[in-house]
């Protein structure tokens, strides 16, 4: 993909990794959701899936402090490119131009309805597998790859954490992630329809009681 001169800043400053996590950690809402990820018990023998990376920061903040091995899944093709440059010297950070789904089957990314060109894209502009999020246009859109999450979770013996943030397509995955929750030690999962989004309140409240048991131990809303 060829950056245009906006997108080739953006990822100069986003490769400045104290630069990228100033500016989330001054966020007060990101500044939250990354002292959240203190005291988790990783090491560098740790394995942790980044489901929805976005710029990298939560991945440059587990990996700073703990020297896992982090596999991040980004289907936006502008994150994708920053990721890359900020991660291409790093072995111990896997990087997939794919969405993880409930199938392997290529999908429609929609993306933003302020975004004319994708090939414009900011990494701040919103893009999701579902077309019912009411900040995306339908109209917009490219086709991504998909992977399994079975099929990619089966791969791995054990997971030490996964994070999710993957704009209300959280609700595709979820049974799967519940299967194979004994070889999974802890998600952090952002809720579409939890606090925000109404139009997953229902995803959000049917889950919202299945999870009751896990909340406490395995899986915390992020």
């Amino acid at each position: 993909m060829k950056l245009n001169l906006r997108q080739v800043i953006w990822c100069f400053l986003f490769k400045i990794k104290y630069v990228r996590i100033l500016i989330f950690y001054n966020l007060e809402r990101y500044k939250q959701k990354l002292r959240s990820l203190d005291n988790l018990n990783l090491d560098k023998n740790s394995i942790v899936f980044d489901f929805g990376a976005n710029n990298g920061v939560v991945s440059q903040y587990l990996f700073d402090r703990y020297s896992c091995t982090i596999h991040l899944f980004e289907p936006h093709p502008y994150c994708h490119e920053v990721l890359k440059n900020i991660f291409q010297n790093n072995n111990k950070i896997k990087i997939y131009n794919s969405a993880i789904s409930d199938t392997s089957e290529d999908k429609k990314l929609f993306c933003t309805s302020q975004t004319k060109d994708i090939k414009n894209m900011s990494m701040t502009e919103v893009s999701s597998l579902e077309k019912r999020k009411n900040n995306i246009s339908q109209e917009n859109f490219r086709i991504t790859k998909c992977i399994s999450i079975d099929e990619f979770i089966n791969k791995f013996n054990f997971i030490d954490f996964i994070k999710i943030d993957i704009e209300g397509h959280e609700y595709k995955i979820l049974p799967s992630l519940i299967k194979n929750i004994d070889k999974i030690n802890l998600i952090f999962c952002e809720m579409h329809g939890e606090t925000h989004r109404e139009e997953f309140r229902e995803d959000f409240e049917f889950w919202d009681k299945k999870l009751i048991n896990l909340k406490t131990t395995k899986f915390k809303y992020w």
